[in-house]
């Protein structure tokens, strides 16, 4: 890994976080960006969540890396999250924003609560979301270490967004989910890259609280990040 800096993490409400994506990518920038625990407290109310034909909820609690990553240059990205889930939709993890020339297209992994139990839960939204769910084991206490990663094919980048379930003790990578439009901005189509107009991509972790709890309906959740980590290719 060439040397750089690591840029801090900026907390902000949902869309506020688009300020940040009219800045240009900075290159010096390290290619590896770690950074030490965080806790979020997630407030009732608040999601990250778009559905037809009304529903456009954006104000979680997100960290995020405080100046955009170039598209093309983004390997990966990894935190384990963790929380007391009990309230149904609970949730936390990594969250990616890409702003589009029409609607900001996003993806957020991790743990969300339902049926009465945490589950590996992934949302990738374009004009809509959709949502996909993967049991996570009892054994798991409601923890999990989750990756995305581009797909690399020889030493292409081609255009799917991956995501991985990691298990801690072996380095194990279990390939949950696929997003295969993701980088449609990043690879050959109807013409060429414009190599000097980089795509914006924002990184954070989040936490999120939709459903009111029973009894007061005001206690946050409190959401535990560790290891958040991302990585850039070496170029």
């Amino acid at each position: 890994m060439s040397e750089g800096y690591v840029p801090k993490l900026r907390l902000h409400h949902g869309s506020s976080a688009m300020a940040i994506a009219q800045a240009e990518p900075d290159n010096n920038i390290a290619k590896k960006l770690s950074y030490g625990p965080l806790t979020i407290h997630a407030h009732p109310k608040t999601d990250l969540w778009r559905k037809p034909p009304h529903t456009d909820v954006d104000n979680v609690p997100i960290y995020l890396i405080s100046t955009p990553i170039d598209l093309h240059k983004f390997h990966t990205a990894r935190v384990t999250v963790s929380a007391d889930w009990n309230t149904l939709y609970d949730q936390g993890g990594l969250a990616l924003f890409i702003p589009d020339e029409d609607i900001k297209k996003w993806v957020k992994t991790g743990i969300e609560y339902v049926w009465g139990k945490p589950f590996v839960g992934t949302v990738a939204t374009s004009r809509w979301s959709d949502w996909s769910l993967v049991p996570l084991p009892e054994t798991a206490n409601g923890k999990v270490t989750i990756q995305v990663e581009r797909e690399v094919k020889g030493e292409e980048r081609v255009e799917s967004l991956w995501i991985y379930i990691i298990n801690e003790e072996t380095g194990e990578k279990l390939g949950i989910r696929e997003i295969t439009w993701w980088f449609r901005h990043d690879v050959l189509g109807g013409s060429e890259i414009d190599a000097d107009k980089p795509r914006n991509l924002l990184i954070g972790v989040y936490g999120a609280r939709p459903t009111v709890p029973e009894g007061t309906g005001t206690e946050a959740l409190e959401v535990k990040l560790e290891g958040f980590e991302v990585t850039l290719f070496d170029d």
